[in-house]
């Protein structure tokens, strides 16, 4: 979004829930389907550079990112999962 005009610069439909976290110049989204993408941040587009199931679903938690390090974990009660990822370059 155009801070000054309000106009939506993009969007996307296909994501329903999920979260986005922004780590430097890199979208993190995390779908509530345990689907994570990575993205650069750009008011011009979105265009994933990187994905990857990293957990069943139901991912409801927000992940949390620290040192490089992106920790998440879904809420299905047949496998409740933690799951770490290093994402330094």
């Amino acid at each position: 979004m155009d801070l000054e005009t309000g106009k939506v610069r993009w969007s996307v439909d296909r994501f329903h829930a999920g979260t986005v976290t922004l780590a430097g110049e890199t979208l993190l989204v995390l779908k509530e389907t345990g689907e994570l993408l990575l993205a650069p941040a750009s008011p011009d587009r979105f265009q994933p550079i990187a994905q990857a199931q990293i957990l069943p679903a139901t991912v409801r938690a927000h992940p949390a990112l620290a040192d490089g390090f992106l920790f998440a974990r879904n809420s299905d009660t047949r496998s409740n999962e933690l799951v770490c990822f290093d994402l330094r370059p």
